[in-house]
């Protein structure tokens, strides 16, 4: 919840910062449309109320006869893969003119990513995908065929950097949770406007998205923060820009689930800390284990070359250097050796060495 509070709270710019079409270009379109108070027709829209259905977390305006879907979610750490995802509810709600979603806005899911480093070398780590984190224009660039694979003759009309939208959420409480416990923290934030043709349809979307980025206990991470992706028909785009504004401008978090969530998302933060410990102890001990195998066939090679074993010390306990052309190696306190391929041969009983105190000296354990 510390990472979606902070950043809807700042819905009210997005958009706008998008597309600036204000009131009089939606009152000089569509001069021949029919029924000025239509659900078509955004000159005139009729907006009502509408409570989360999922767990009454929002309040937020419709434009009267539009479609609702999705809510807030949540990911069940045991089929994610870990808690990695678990942390903080997730929104992914959807408003649609139509059910072919002609004309719609969306708000994007949220997804934790962890930042790869040498000791890392799995695809995910705790129910985190790993990568590297991107700028907000090459995630939406990245992320667009995914969103619209029937996209086609995609253009890039408009980039625009927000860096109102990452200043004021520098000065949000995650932020400055984090830095004062001595974690690095760090917001972008951008708006792509593109054109394409969908099924023979033309398009303009606009797409904007803030990514955080911190690091906390020697873990790098990085999330999409906040995701919304509003679009229409080209020719109908500008007129329903108002009505999108309206839209994000209106979005309420309910404060009783605020409180209910803090109070989980508190427990769930335990898990997050001990997840985040343990994937940091998980990179040294790998970091250790990989000297200890380079070490280890450095030391083996150089044995190997010079047709030696490193076996221990019977009195001393020391580890030292011996040949290996013999199975058995055999040693007295005053360093004489005595080496053999045969296990029933022990020289303290052979009458033709005349020698004693001999002890067999055993290999060192290879690591």
């Amino acid at each position: 919840m510390k990472a979606l509070l902070p950043c809807l709270i700042l819905l009210w710019v997005v958009m706008p910062g998008c597309h600036k079409a204000g009131p009089a270009a939606a009152a000089g379109a569509g001069a021949n449309d029919a029924g000025a108070a239509s659900r078509s027709d955004p000159r005139a829209t009729l907006f009502h109320r509408y409570l989360d259905r999922t767990e009454g977390a929002f309040l937020i305006l419709v434009p009267a006869g539009w479609q609702t879907g999705g809510g807030m979610v949540r990911v069940d750490p045991n089929a994610a893969g870990g808690p990695g995802q678990s942390l903080e509810a997730k929104i992914d709600f959807t408003l649609r003119r139509e059910p072919e979603e002609l004309v719609m806005i969306r708000f994007l899911p949220q997804v934790n990513y962890l930042v790869p480093s040498p000791q890392t070398f799995l695809p995910q780590v705790n129910g985190m995908p790993v990568a590297p984190c991107p700028s907000p224009e090459s995630y939406i660039r990245r992320g667009f065929p995914v969103l619209r694979p029937q996209a086609r003759e995609v253009r890039v009309l408009s980039v625009e950097r927000r860096p109102d939208l990452a200043a004021a959420a520098m000065r949000g409480p995650k932020a400055q949770s984090l830095r004062a416990s001595g974690a690095r923290y760090a917001v972008d934030a951008a708006c792509l406007t593109v054109a394409y043709v969908e099924n023979g349809l033309r398009f303009r979307e606009a797409l904007f998205v803030a990514i955080e980025s911190f690091e906390t206990m020697g873990v790098a991470m990085w999330s999409n923060a906040l995701t919304i992706v509003a679009r229409a028909p080209e020719e109908e785009f500008s007129r329903w820009s108002p009505v999108a504004r309206v839209v994000l401008g209106s979005f309420q978090l309910n404060p009783r689930w605020v409180e209910g969530e803090m109070r989980g998302q508190r427990q769930r933060g335990q898990i997050a800390e001990d997840t985040m410990r343990a994937i940091a102890a998980i990179d040294r001990e790998i970091a250790q284990n990989r000297a200890r195998t380079r070490e280890t066939i450095q030391e083996e090679a150089y044995l190997t070359l010079t047709s030696q074993e490193e076996y221990v010390n019977p009195f001393t306990g020391r580890p030292e250097l011996g040949s290996n052309e013999w199975k058995y190696r055999w040693e007295n306190s005053f360093g004489e050796l005595f080496y053999t391929d045969l296990p029933e041969w022990d020289p303290n009983s052979d009458p033709l060495l005349n020698v004693s105190g001999f002890q067999r000296s055993q290999a060192k354990p290879r690591r």
